[in-house]
């Protein structure tokens, strides 16, 4: 059961030869595959961000973006999930290691649902204790 990072959804999208071909493995192997509320906010954003200037091609980019996320089952920003975020961030902040507010949460969603993490992220996710982790 996997849950990926916004940096792996734009990697997809964009054709990067490691995001295709570890989404093509997960594919054939049938695996639960989840993002983050707070992926498809940041990916949205991106959008947005990018296309806003044109409508028509907002609207396009818009229908092919929200295509590409029905492929995911998309988990919710909980309670729970915002205990454990508070709880990883405080820790990492004690260390002097802290990582940026939606890593946060999407590590927190990964640790709550105990779901591995695909990442290309080896610098800030690994600071996490008992995150599962797997990188393309």
């Amino acid at each position: 059961m996997k849950i990926f990072d916004t940096t792996f959804l734009i990697d997809l999208v964009k054709g990067d030869k490691g995001a295709v071909k570890k989404a093509k493995e997960i594919d054939e192997q049938g695996t639960f595959k989840a993002i983050s509320v707070v992926t498809v906010h940041e990916y949205l954003r991106g959008i947005y961000y990018l296309f806003s200037h044109d409508k028509k091609l907002l609207k396009t980019k818009l229908e092919k973006s929200e295509a590409e996320l029905v492929r995911f089952e998309i988990l919710p920003y909980t309670y729970q999930i915002a205990k454990t975020a508070a709880e990883i961030d405080a820790q990492l902040a004690k260390n002097g290691q802290t990582i940026n507010f939606s890593d946060t949460i999407i590590a927190a969603t990964a640790t709550h649902y105990k779901l591995t993490l695909v990442t290309r992220d080896t610098e800030h996710f690994p600071r996490i204790p008992n995150l599962q982790i797997e990188t393309y």
